[in-house]
């Protein structure tokens, strides 16, 4: 017997009407883009990451996939704005300590003790600033598209507490690359240690280092709090971050496609911001219930000590910019 379609498919039955081993595959995306953040697959910004490649895919129909990676997985944190750079890596969420190696402008949102609160930090961001420190992007290959926020650094300590800026006098830290968090370690007297942060768990564990100064949140995602015994509510710079895209390969996109990351990116933002704060406040409390002593410090004798800082970098930050960022501030 000879099978028909008919005997297959009821008479008046159409596409849907298809069995779905036999209905058109969906299709796969046209474009596949690689975005990596400098932290842990534990980070909480892994959930803000995923949904934002889920908004990129709504808002161009399928057509254009975000992967999203962690640091080693493309490279370690320093590498990661070379690799947009070069194409390895198409999106990029990283944090201003790293943005200020190709853009020593950025160093204005880690002048330390600048900010009271989130909120302050988050109107320059937001405004002309903003911006301002997002145009100069391009001319390294680079679009700056949104800000977010990886939590308030602190200084975590294998020892004692340091309440007052004297007691950091020979710590050997753990900091970030850009030039002014070395700077405001040495003012104050400690020995700043670049290590990528793959290595910080072995370093702290065979006191090569004795603290690092990383949002709370890195502490449990990276499980630094199984080394550090005392973090230190410093909270000396707000750790800005940028989203950020492959000029190259942003170029190369249809502009729908350009227009649908750009516009998912900004969307990232208020989700990023909260998603973080309230990690942050939870990450504490997990912390004090393991037993880390949480120990509030001297803001006001810290910024008095690390005025220094200011003057170092008011010329390579530009005296205008610098002007205007405390102006806001104040």
């Amino acid at each position: 017997m000879t099978l028909t379609r008919r005997a297959i498919v009821p008479a008046g039955a159409g596409l849907l009407g298809l069995p779905a081993l036999i209905r058109p595959a969906l299709a796969a995306p046209k474009h596949t883009l690689r975005m990596v953040y400098p932290d842990t697959p534990q980070h909480p910004f892994m959930a803000v990451a995923r949904r934002f490649a889920d908004n990129v895919k709504a808002k161009t129909d399928g057509d254009v996939e975000v992967q999203v990676f962690t640091t080693g997985q493309l490279g370690t944190q320093v590498n990661m704005l070379t690799g947009m750079q070069t194409g390895i890596i198409d999106l990029c969420a990283h944090t201003s300590g790293f943005i200020d190696t190709l853009f020593p402008k950025f160093m204005v949102m880690d002048l330390p003790f600048l900010f009271p609160d989130s909120a302050s930090a988050e109107r320059v961001l937001d405004g002309p600033v903003g911006q301002q420190l997002l145009a100069d992007f391009p001319t390294k290959g680079i679009y700056g598209l949104s800000y977010g926020y990886f939590g308030w650094r602190v200084v975590s300590t294998i020892g004692r507490p340091m309440p007052t800026p004297d007691l950091m006098r020979g710590l050997k830290i753990r900091v970030q690359p850009g030039a002014i968090f070395a700077a405001m370690f040495r003012t104050l007297q400690a020995t700043p240690v670049q290590v990528d942060l793959s290595e910080v768990y072995l370093a702290l564990s065979q006191r090569a280092i004795e603290a690092v100064e990383t949002p709370m949140i890195s502490l449990e995602a990276t499980k630094h709090d199984e080394v550090v015994r005392t973090v230190n509510l410093t909270n000396h710079v707000y750790n800005a971050c940028a989203m950020m895209a492959s000029k190259r390969k942003l170029d190369s996109l249809d502009r729908r496609y350009q227009e649908a990351i750009r516009a998912a990116s900004v969307e990232m933002t208020p989700d990023w911001r909260r998603t973080l704060a309230t990690a942050t406040d939870e990450t504490q409390g997990r912390l004090q219930a393991k037993g880390l002593e949480i120990s509030p410090v001297d803001r006001a004798a810290y910024r008095a000590a690390l005025e220094p800082v200011y003057a170092e970098f008011r010329n390579i930050i530009g005296v205008p910019l610098m002007d205007a960022v405390l102006s806001q501030v104040a």
